[in-house]
């Protein structure tokens, strides 16, 4: 008696492929789990130029933000939303375009980490100095070669729920 496996087989391997998909997808830290749709890899950077100023710097858009953190020892959880803009001198601009485009996601990712990293009591002040250094320093040290001058954050919002 012969049994045929190969219809069977492509069957276990699609239920494989599904179940990896399931467990694996929420798992990434990319910074999009919350709704947004990941960048499309093929799409021109979208960095939004104002163009130069007086004082010889350009702003540019480096995305908007929507993280959640679990925090298990107070048993809460945190939302921080918000657009983050870098300056960079009007000398520097080009060549931060350049690399720009090649580092995107590793720049979201060492936000996303800056982000979790601070207390929540940092986010106390009005101004968020704390945070926009502790995400400034942490892209000078992993990136020296964007030359990023100062960090901007734009429309932030935080939200703390107890669980």
């Amino acid at each position: 008696m012969r049994v045929d496996l190969s219809c069977h087989k492509h069957h276990v391997l699609f239920a494989a492929a599904l179940v990896a998909a399931a467990l694996l997808g929420p798992l990434s830290g990319n910074g999009w789990a919350s709704g947004s749709a990941p960048p499309d890899p093929h799409a021109e950077a979208e960095e939004e130029d104002t163009g130069p100023s007086a004082s010889g710097v350009r702003g540019v858009e480096l995305g908007e933000f929507n993280i959640q953190m679990f925090r298990p020892i107070p048993s809460r959880k945190d939302h921080v939303t918000f657009n983050l803009y870098a300056t960079i001198r009007e000398e520097d601009f080009k060549e931060f375009q350049r690399l720009y485009k090649r580092r995107r996601h590793k720049v979201r990712d060492q936000i996303i980490v800056a982000t979790r990293l601070v207390a929540i009591e940092d986010y106390d002040d009005p101004e968020l100095k704390y945070f926009r250094r502790r995400i400034l320093l942490r892209l000078r040290r992993t990136m020296p070669e964007l030359r990023i001058d100062d960090i901007q954050i734009n429309d932030f919002t935080l939200t703390a729920q107890s669980t």
